[in-house]
This record gives structure tokens, C-alpha cells and sequence, in this order.
């Protein structure tokens, strides 16, 4: 695409094609995370490096973009588009570089049509498909607010003295569930750090003290509130972050 069509530093909407997720579940752990890396520093330039064209035996690739990683051996092929004024990354396949293997592989892709909304993962559910911890790869995984969870469960929890009320309707139903049978002490008291910690472990292991007070501020911030395109969603994260938007 041209520059000037996507603004950089912007957030933007990240979507793979299955064939990528397949190819990033057949790398190292360590590969897949220096190429998801790779991806996310899109949003900061989302040009590449190598535009590609038609073809002359008609094989449709223009539009397409592509970007070296693992030290250039392999090979990202992307489109950068602006949907309705928002940014949106599809990433659709990656592999060798030699021979033209993964250029290919595209021409075989976008003639079957795969870039479609049913074949495409946001970047967060790829994470957590692929077992790879969002700051791994440059994100903050807790700057986001979840669906709020039933009334109901939210009164029982403030009731029961797990959870202040405040705390308690940033959290989500699972969340919530996990604090109210984790949160309390050997003596049958209702422990509210214990809670805090077994709502926040409910959506993520890997917490501390200082991890909770953090996300249950950042919880409480301005949503972003982006349209996701492709996700028909707005974007969960708080307002102002970086990197690509977030629908759930």
C-alpha cells in the first residue's frame, strides 16, 4: 500500500489467516516469539519491505506486502488496510524465503479465497493458542477490561466480603467465580487478597502483589474503544496504548 493510506505508531487491528497460526505452531517457542515480535512492530510501520505484484500467468498479489524475520530466512506475507478509518493488519501466511516457497504459497491462499472472517484469529487468541505470553512479544496482556460480570455474582461477592464493590465490576464472571471459592482463609474467612489473586490467576497465571494493584487500576482507566473491523467488536484496551487493538 502507499504511505501515507495508514498512519504509523497508530493502534491497529491484527488478524492472522489459520495458515500462519500453522506455521508459527510448527517454529520454537523462542522463533515464534521473535516472529510474533516482528509482527507487532508492524503497527509502528506497517510498509515492509518487499510490496508484491501480479504476476504475469495472473496469480493476484498485488496489494500484498512482506516482512523478513528469524534473520531473514523466512519471510511474513501481510496487507496493510484502512476499514472504515481504522488500521487492520491481515497477516496471511510465512514461511522460506528460498525459491519463492512462501510467495507461492500466498498465490495458492488468496486463489482459495482463505482470507475470510471465518478463517482469520485475532492476534490475542493466536497468544494464548500458542502458549506465548503477551509481553513476550511486546504487549501488555493485562491492560484490558473484560465483559463485567452478571449483577447477581457481583452482589454476592461484595456481600460475602470477598471483594469491594469497586474491584468486584471490573472482573469478569469466571473471575469472579475464582475468587468466591478461592478467596478465603484456612479459618473460613473471606481473605480479599486471596480473592483478588484467584480472580486475576482465573485469566492469567503469573501474578503478584504488584501486578494486582496495577491491573486493577489500569482496569478501572478509559477504554480505548476503537471499531475492530474484523472483529465487529471495539477495542478493550485501555485508551491511549500501543500496538494492536484488542476485542476480548
Amino acid at each position: 500500500m502507499r504511505r501515507g493510506e495508514f498512519v504509523p505508531d497508530d493502534p491497529a487491528e491484527i488478524v492472522f489467516a489459520d495458515p500462519f497460526i500453522e506455521y508459527l505452531a510448527g517454529l520454537t517457542t523462542l522463533e515464534s516469539e521473535a516472529v510474533l515480535r516482528e509482527v507487532v512492530a508492524l503497527c509502528e510501520s506497517p510498509f515492509g519491505k518487499h510490496p508484491l505484484s501480479n504476476r504475469p500467468n495472473g496469480a493476484t498479489l498485488a496489494g500484498w506486502n512482506t516482512l523478513d524475520v528469524l534473520g531473514g530466512q523466512h519471510r511474513v506475507v501481510f496487507a496493510s488496510r484502512i476499514i472504515n478509518g481504522i488500521g487492520c493488519i491481515d497477516v496471511l501466511c510465512a514461511g522460506p524465503r528460498r525459491a519463492n516457497a512462501v510467495d507461492d504459497a500466498a498465490v495458492a491462499l488468496r486463489a482459495t479465497g482463505v482470507l475470510n472472517d471465518d478463517e482469520l484469529q485475532q492476534i490475542w487468541q493466536a497468544l494464548a493458542v500458542l502458549d506465548v505470553v503477551a509481553e513476550q512479544v511486546g504487549l501488555d496482556g493485562w491492560d484490558y477490561r473484560p465483559r463485567a460480570a452478571p449483577e447477581g455474582l457481583i452482589r454476592a461477592a461484595v456481600g460475602s466480603g470477598l471483594l469491594a464493590r469497586e474491584v468486584a465490576e471490573l472482573l469478569s464472571a469466571p473471575e469472579l467465580q475464582a475468587a468466591m471459592t478461592e478467596g478465603w482463609s484456612e479459618s473460613g474467612t473471606p481473605d480479599p487478597a486471596l480473592a483478588l489473586k484467584a480472580a486475576l490467576l482465573a485469566a492469567r497465571s503469573g501474578i503478584d502483589g504488584i501486578d494486582m494493584t496495577r491491573i486493577v487500576k489500569g482496569r478501572a482507566k478509559a477504554r480505548c474503544q476503537a471499531p475492530m473491523p474484523r472483529a465487529q467488536s471495539t477495542c478493550i484496551r485501555m485508551h491511549g496504548h500501543p500496538g494492536p487493538h484488542r476485542s476480548r
